[in-house]
């Protein structure tokens, strides 16, 4: 591209060139004159970006002046570069400016700021990019852009691309306004997930360079196995150097036409891999947002597990909430502790299955103290000595401190004749929705910073934000894409645990 009227002779080209294939006599199957088009009309859209950046740059003729920063620049040349689109690399003939006091300055493209092209691409095609990113691994998003698009960005830009509108997601859930219409029961919810991070040992083994052993050594990996042997892993040990991620999430009721409160209404999601105390903040500050301290809201309820660390932000949190612990939850309790009292449960599954039937029944009508009573009196009677039975008293003791020190959030019966929530199904289905389908998949090894740029990402676009958040990205006059990608932070859970 040198010239507007080029740029325009390869525009009508490009649309002879489209028709010809639309008016082809012959009979050919519509697939192929199909994809034939695609790529004509992906031509002609690089064409008409090569007319309007020409269009553009002829704003800049050299010896052109103007002001940045308080500082005199002058046009002194132009520089070819080029632009990723969605239509592909477009060739751009940018201006190039010099500070008129000092020569040896660094040089200024006042076009590719002007017109809003971070590091080269169109904020188009990063938006796309870190949201395929959000939905799929990042090898995959770049493959389907490359189907789709016919080009996809490297590798290391695609990383670039994550940090930077990761970095401008959570800043822009905080700014965004709250819901109207919201109904007059808040409800917050709050779990946590793992998901895998790169140990300090994995990621020194990983930056090791190829073929540092040796080219011609053999069996190499076999003789550092038999040096340092893996440890085998107990029961319920994890292999995937979990980070946990703390999930909320913010609803609330509308009482219907019948009398009933139907929800969720306005549900969003909130998460990060930093702390549950900094979730807790965040979550906090929505809510305040939305009305939380304010006659707005009737009630204001609080669902979560039986984590101590999630009662505990509650109480400083959310003092004055109704308070439930999850249904599910206690259920599972119980089915743990009549799997020890039922000794043969396998054989036995309808003693089981009776035994746990009549403790739910129990809950349901608001007896949780039978239900600690029953719990009691079967771990006394279980022996202290015998086959399994260290094992069935531990469970049992574990279940009856569980429920005694939760029994004021076990009010199932108050809480059902109030029509609220006394099970956390929409946290669980978002926790596994916001991390497990993306963030915990097999193979997959996060640096701390980039699981988390990929978290607020996967929140803005399940809260339904993503079309306003192009939006936003697209208005910002500082937006750019930094040098290199950030740097992999590692995490060691283990190590973390025993410290």
């Amino acid at each position: 591209m040198t010239s507007i009227g080029q740029a325009r002779m390869d525009v009508q080209e490009r649309v002879r060139a489209a028709m010809a294939m639309a008016s082809v006599p012959d009979v050919t199957s519509a697939a192929k004159v199909e994809e034939k088009l695609w790529s004509a009309l992906l031509a002609l859209g690089r064409a008409l970006m090569c007319l309007y950046f020409a269009r553009q740059a002829a704003r800049w003729p050299r010896a052109r002046r103007y002001m940045r920063d308080d500082v005199l620049y002058e046009i002194v040349g132009t520089e070819r570069s080029a632009v990723g689109t969605r239509f592909g690399k477009v060739e751009v003939l940018a201006p190039v400016g010099r500070d008129v006091d000092d020569e040896r300055a660094s040089r200024d493209l006042p076009l590719q700021r002007e017109l809003g092209l971070p590091a080269g691409f169109t904020v188009l095609v990063v938006s796309t990019v870190a949201r395929l990113c959000a939905q799929m691994a990042f090898a995959s998003a770049r493959g389907l852009l490359s189907n789709l698009f016919e080009w996809a960005p490297s590798p290391r830009a695609v990383l670039r691309m994550v940090d930077a509108v990761g970095q401008r997601a959570r800043p822009f859930l905080e700014q965004a306004s709250p819901p109207e219409d919201d109904g007059e029961v808040l409800v917050i919810m709050v779990d946590g997930k793992g998901a895998p991070a790169i140990s300090s040992k994995e990621y020194a083994r990983r930056a090791q360079p190829h073929g540092a052993q040796g080219k011609n050594e053999r069996h190499t990996r076999r003789e550092r196995r038999r040096e340092h042997p893996r440890v085998r892993r107990g029961p319920g040990k994890k292999s995937k150097n979990a980070k946990m991620a703390a999930v909320g999430v913010l609803y609330t009721l509308r009482r219907g036409a019948g009398g009933k409160l139907d929800g969720p209404v306005n549900k969003q999601v909130y998460a990060t891999f930093e702390s549950y105390r900094a979730l807790f903040v965040w979550i906090h500050r929505e809510a305040t947002k939305r009305g939380y301290g304010t006659s707005k809201f009737k009630t204001v309820q609080f669902v979560a597990d039986g984590a101590d660390v999630l009662w505990t932000l509650q109480q400083e949190f959310f003092p004055d909430a109704v308070v439930c612990l999850d249904w599910i939850h206690a259920v599972e309790k119980l089915w743990a502790a009549g799997k020890a009292i039922c000794r043969g449960s396998r054989r036995h599954r309808t003693h089981l299955e009776a035994w746990v039937a009549g403790q739910k029944k129990r809950l349901r009508h608001g007896n949780v103290v039978d239900v600690i009573a029953d719990l009691e009196r079967s771990l006394d009677s279980t022996p202290v000595t015998g086959p399994g039975n260290k094992y069935r008293r531990k469970i049992l003791a574990k279940t009856h401190d569980h429920f005694v020190k939760n029994a004021a959030r076990m009010k199932y019966a108050e809480l059902r004749r109030k029509d609220l929530e006394i099970g956390s199904g929409v946290v669980e289905g978002a926790v596994r929705h916001l991390v497990g389908v993306r963030l915990d998949g097999p193979g997959m090894r996060w640096g701390r910073d980039r699981m988390e740029a990929v978290l607020h990402l996967r929140c803005v676009l399940i809260n339904g934000l993503w079309d306003d958040f192009a939006r936003h990205l697209a208005e910002a006059n500082d937006f750019r894409l930094q040098a290199q990608p950030a740097p992999t932070r590692t995490h060691d859970a283990v190590v973390k645990k025993a410290a």
